[in-house]
């Protein structure tokens, strides 16, 4: 088991979410004349976009005669517009339309290195009307820390290990970047994810951060409550109840587990991408001991029976002593210095992902 310590990494294309807007009634159709007059459709989006970000969108309709009539996002029923977004078709390989007419784009930065984002939208009513935009990638917002630990260890047992992570870099080069960074990061035998970023706008050093930390140890047992004691037996006097039993003492919490190992591989020929890398493995935290057990309480005195004048109730035993915290576990022990590997060609492997095989293969016609 792995958890994020820096941010959880999950890929795919992001939720998003807005407030529901009034939408038009079924049978909404834009007039015929117009449609008749409509020769293409603008998209108004911006020049670029990170992975994972939403594109804000526009459209406007191009009449035979050069004015614009703009595709409305909301709907009033004494004032319908005259186009509506309704009316698109929209569609993209790296994005995922909204209703609201922006798009949700991958957080996988690999869907849009070679082809950008694009956007096409279709004009239902007159199905030969096409618009088109291509938005390029850009990497400054792209998340370049990450922490990866073992499983918390179950009650007063140790922390897990640190996975091993491995991060292969490559520099490469794509139609909107010239000098481009890839880094894929794979954790034990998880599907490997990648980071992506233009040469230029780098630090020179420790510009993606990864931590392999062991997990931290399990919280210590706690210790049980002291038994009752038992109640006096009435009488004339009643006779005293008995003292409540000692709490029992808490358990030790689980060591830490060690900090796991990350391997750095790069080709021999761009050896300095490993200074890029700054990987940390940490041992975990040691469990918190388990609590103290609470002493038992004290017997009720016995019950007087009888002339109440001389006949009295015996006195309630005392309450046991509570028992004592236990001890938290030791910290765990770091990993090892992480080991950097140079490899001749490409560090990433004879079968790479076919995105990122296509990319080496652009950079590589691009260098001829």
């Amino acid at each position: 088991m792995m958890t994020g310590r820096y941010r959880t990494v999950v890929a795919g294309l992001p939720l998003v979410f807005f407030a529901c807007a009034k939408k038009p009634p079924a049978d909404f159709a834009p007039d015929p004349g117009l449609v008749g007059r409509i020769d293409s459709i603008r998209i108004i989006v911006p020049s670029a976009v990170c992975p994972g970000a939403t594109i804000p969108a526009q459209y406007e309709a191009v009449l035979d005669d050069g004015s614009l009539i703009p595709f409305a996002t909301k709907y009033d029923d004494d004032h319908p517009p005259p186009l509506h977004v309704v009316f698109l078709s929209r569609y993209s390989p790296a994005a995922v339309a909204l209703e609201n007419g922006y798009w949700a784009t991958s957080d996988d930065p690999l869907s849009s290195a070679l082809e950008g984002v694009p956007l096409q939208v279709i004009f239902r009513a007159k199905p030969g009307v096409i618009g088109r935009a291509t938005v390029a990638p850009v990497y400054g917002c792209a998340e370049h820390a990450f922490g990866f630990e073992g499983a918390t260890g179950g009650r007063g047992g140790q922390g897990g290990r640190g996975p091993d992570v491995a991060v292969r870099m490559g520099l490469l080069s794509s139609p909107f970047v010239s000098r481009l960074i890839v880094a894929e990061i794979a954790v034990e035998q998880a599907p490997p994810f990648y980071v992506l970023a233009d040469a230029d706008q780098v630090p020179p050093a420790d510009w993606i951060i990864v931590g392999a930390d062991g997990a931290r140890g399990g919280r210590g047992v706690d210790g049980r409550s002291g038994r009752a004691g038992t109640a006096g037996q009435p009488g004339c006097p009643g006779t005293p109840g008995g003292a409540g039993g000692a709490g029992g003492d808490g358990g030790p919490g689980g060591p830490g587990g060690s900090g796991g190992r990350v391997t750095i591989i790069v080709p021999d020929s761009d050896p300095f991408l490993a200074g890029l890398v700054d990987a940390r493995s940490e041992g975990g935290e040691g469990g918190q001991g388990g609590k103290a057990g609470k002493g038992g309480a004290g017997g009720a005195g016995g019950a007087a029976q009888g002339d109440p004048r001389r006949c009295k109730a015996g006195s309630s035993g005392a309450n046991g002593p509570d028992g004592r915290s236990g001890r938290d576990g030791p910290e765990g022990q770091r990993g090892s210095r992480p080991q950097v590997l140079t490899v001749p060609g490409s560090a990433f492997g004879a079968r790479p992902d076919p995105r990122l095989e296509a990319l080496i293969t652009y950079h590589e016609g691009a260098r001829r």
